[in-house]
């Protein structure tokens, strides 16, 4: 257990930057750090205020029908699904995607350790989602049940619990994918499709059995627990255990839980080895040729480098283009499925006239989600000086990364685009809006990343997971394209009596002049923030 608990130390102190931040004298470094810390620490608060509102929306109506305890189950089946759901295409990363492969391997420690360790890596990047759903839902339960003091222990012994089975679950899948693909030339590729093919299934999956009863989360009934406990059978133990404050179903759940855990790491430690060699082993497609060189401009031999970058690595691909398949598969569905039914089966009855109105924002909502150059800069790690003594400008270097996300995005958002416009059945004008107003937000965001990006960079590190993923960029780029559509959002609901594309064209201005200042700014400040790194 000792040397699990020692490598998870190391891997999130790596992960998180902790070392540099604790014993770096740099002021500036240190200030940085202050504000970042200070800024996770409110979106945590946000995040947990907006949890404790809608577990008490639901507790009001679960106990008009005599249920409160479904509170906890329905919170705990969302905590387990999502940390499932962001697992499948994590666990690969982290488990077999680190750079000191070869320096932890050689340590006279067992191979389950170091697989039991990554494994509590991915834990702890659960559980923290799990404490601001459950901890709320919690708290919310004993206002409204008033339960005995046996029910605050049950509680939070089982919190510790709850992600672990689901993460397991989605490990499993992820090494199942990772294995089958090593045994085959062009392992990346297969595990990035077959990845895919899981996250579509789950996704069709999900919308398949919300159709067949549209009613089933508007009734709260029984049903809704029937639906729960057969999906997922822990829930019922876990109920038992913390509502009814049984001691058996409490043990049977930790049991579950730590055998799980115990089981998968002495299986994948077996075959860690061979999966790994499998997934970093190269081929050789056939003899070299000497042939005639061709040559080409700068700007598109380093974006074909970069495209090679982003497609040699699978968590980079998964993790900014989810939002792109997303995007696509709703495109489709609403070929076969109607505006109007679909905002009859997630309960909004206005869906229909506010995907008319604010399609546009809708499908640029999907490319915010797809930015690649947040993470680009600091995935050069101690290659960057490679970059930096190019004989290229600094220029030519940042607009390879933008022209890489924007080949991400922009195909995907025309084709997604014109499939909305077939099925929504838009006028011209409304089209053209549809077409130019997701673009430029690609371009905005592929910018707001790279800017982003040089004023925070992590070049420290040795997992991609934690940059890709876990760095300060990433999460500052993502709520900078948040905020960048949630005004827009909220000028439409307010001027909603102007004409719809008057407004989407003043907008389409506004994020117009905003790529133009962010390109004059790589132009002139790039370069120094490029060259300081």
């Amino acid at each position: 257990m000792i040397n699990i608990w020692r490598l998870t130390k190391i891997q999130l102190i790596s992960s998180f930057g902790l070392n540099k931040a604790l014993h770096t004298r740099d002021m500036k470094e240190r200030r940085k750090m202050l504000l970042l810390s200070i800024g996770i620490l409110i979106g945590i608060v946000m995040m947990a205020v907006v949890s404790f509102g809608y577990s008490f929306m639901i507790a009001e109506t679960l106990e008009q029908i005599g249920r409160p305890e479904l509170l906890l189950a329905i919170m705990m089946a969302v905590t387990c699904l999502i940390g499932f759901f962001t697992t499948i295409y994590k666990a690969s990363g982290v488990l077999f995607g680190s750079k000191d492969y070869d320096l932890v391997m050689s340590l006279p420690i067992k191979t389950s350790h170091i697989v039991a360790s990554r494994v509590v890596q991915l834990y702890v990047l659960n559980i923290l989602f799990s404490l601001m759903v459950m901890v709320p839902a919690g708290v919310v339960y004993a206002i409204k049940v008033n339960p005995a003091v046996v029910y605050y222990l049950f509680f939070m012994i089982t919190l510790l619990f709850i992600p672990l089975v689901p993460i397991i679950a989605a490990t499993i899948i992820g090494t199942l994918i990772s294995w089958i693909s090593s045994r085959f030339k062009g392992s990346r590729l297969i595990s990035l499709i077959l990845t895919f093919a899981v996250i579509i299934v789950i996704i069709l999956g999900s919308s398949q059995m919300n159709g067949n009863d549209p009613q089933l989360l508007a009734d709260m009934s029984t049903q809704i627990a029937d639906q729960i406990f057969n999906l997922y059978p822990l829930t019922v133990m876990y109920v038992d255990a913390v509502c009814s404050y049984q001691v058996a179903p409490l043990l049977l759940f930790i049991g579950i839980s730590l055998l799980s855990f115990m089981l998968f790491t002495l299986i994948l430690g077996s075959k860690y080895k061979a999966i790994h060699t499998g997934l970093t082993t190269s081929y050789s497609k056939n003899k070299y040729q000497m042939r005639s060189l061709a040559v080409s401009s700068p700007l598109y031999t380093l974006y074909k480098k970069e495209l090679r970058r982003y497609f040699s690595s699978s968590i980079y691909v998964l993790n900014t283009s989810i939002g792109m398949v997303m995007l696509l598969v709703m495109a489709i569905t609403l070929l076969f499925v109607s505006s109007e039914q679909l905002g009859k089966i997630i309960e909004i009855p206005e869906l229909s006239n506010y995907l008319s109105r604010l399609a546009p924002l809708f499908v640029s909502l999907f490319v915010a989600l797809s930015c690649t150059t947040s993470s680009s800069i600091s995935l050069e790690g101690n290659h960057i000086w490679i970059l930096k003594s190019a004989p290229v400008p600094t220029k030519t270097i940042l607009l390879s990364k933008i022209t890489v996300n924007l080949t991400i995005t922009v195909p995907i958002v025309i084709v997604s685009s014109v499939l909305l416009m077939i099925s929504l059945g838009t006028g011209w004008m409304e089209s053209l809006l549809l077409l130019i107003i997701p673009v430029l937000y690609a371009c905005f965001t592929a910018m707001v990343g790279v800017i982003v990006n040089l004023k925070l960079p992590k070049l420290e590190w040795t997992n991609e997971v934690s940059v890709i993923k876990q760095s300060a960029s990433v999460l500052v780029a993502m709520i900078i394209g948040f905020i960048s559509l949630l005004i827009p959002f909220g000028l439409s609901f307010l001027l909603s009596d102007l004409n719809g594309n008057l407004v989407m064209l003043g907008i389409g201005v506004v994020i117009l002049v905003a790529c133009g200042v962010m390109y004059r700014y790589i132009q002139s400040t790039g370069e120094f923030l490029f060259r300081a790194l």
